[in-house]
């Protein structure tokens, strides 16, 4: 759907998100933004962005959040969500299935996970997805009936599985493998004096010996 076209279906109610930012409808999609909670897999605990702020990302670490607005689809609407090319480029991988059916209402809850070696921060209520969404050519005959229909955010359920999520695990080896890296390139440093003093000191040594020489004669 184009941005008009959105804004159509807003009208017609076959697309609902609440609370609507007009600034955040695109040529051909809307931007979701950072919501209330978050929960990250070394924190363990829940957490008010709207009170704290930011969420931060530490390399390798694992996070659920959810999104600050609700959406609410006809049977004749569908919509494809992404994590937006800025957080992607810096390593940031959605982990969450792209497919928002036709019918489903309620906020949407995804999962993240940076694979950056730094961490990545999300401000509260920054845009972070992008939805597009699809007419059907005619409505669909099944509602959908998952276990996300009617969520209001993120649950116990998600908690209890990013808390499995062996994260820091990840995060230690990413750290270890930059870690790695800055010391070879350390390394690789100290070669590359090393090879330009060599000459000097194979100079010297000559000088030197000509010099013993010349004293024995």
């Amino acid at each position: 759907m184009t941005d008009g076209e959105i804004l159509a279906a807003r009208e017609s109610k076959d697309i609902i998100l609440d609370p609507f930012d007009p600034d955040r409808l695109e040529p051909a999609s809307y931007d979701i933004r950072v919501g209330t909670w978050a929960f990250t897999s070394s924190v363990k605990e829940k957490l008010d962005l709207s009170r704290k702020g930011v969420l931060i990302i530490d390399a390798g670490e694992f996070a659920v959040l959810e999104a600050r607005e609700r959406i609410e689809l006809s049977p004749i609407v569908a919509g494809q969500l992404g994590l937006r090319s800025e957080y992607a480029r810096r390593g940031l991988l959605m982990l969450s299935g792209p497919q928002v059916d036709p019918t489903f209402r309620g906020i949407l809850v995804v999962r993240l996970v940076n694979l950056s070696p730094k961490p990545i921060a999300l401000s509260y209520e920054a845009p972070f997805l992008t939805v597009q969404f699809f007419r059907l050519n005619k409505p669909v005959e099944n509602s959908y009936n998952g276990p996300q229909q009617g969520q209001t955010g993120i649950s116990s359920r998600d908690m209890q599985e990013l808390a499995e999520t062996e994260g820091l695990t990840l995060g230690q080896v990413i750290k270890t493998l930059s870690t790695l890296a800055m010391e070879v390139a350390e390394l690789k440093g100290s070669v590359n004096r090393l090879v330009w003093l060599v000459p000097f000191i194979v100079a010297f040594g000559i000088a030197v010996i000509g010099v013993l020489v010349t004293v024995k004669h």
